[in-house]
């Protein structure tokens, strides 16, 4: 885990990414996304928690 940290810190570096700010922005459109009350316990796709 350590090696695939190194590497995927390493490339966001090269690009210019800031990977603490995407992951914070992914962790706020996955809440979006699957809505605790509707995603836990289940398996279905995001379009089918509906």
């Amino acid at each position: 885990m350590a090696d695939i940290l190194i590497l995927l810190l390493s490339a966001s570096d090269a690009v210019g990414v800031d990977l603490f700010d995407a992951t914070l922005e992914k962790i706020e459109k996955n809440a979006v996304k699957y809505p605790v009350e509707k995603a836990r316990g289940n398996a279905r796709k995001y379009d089918r928690l509906g």
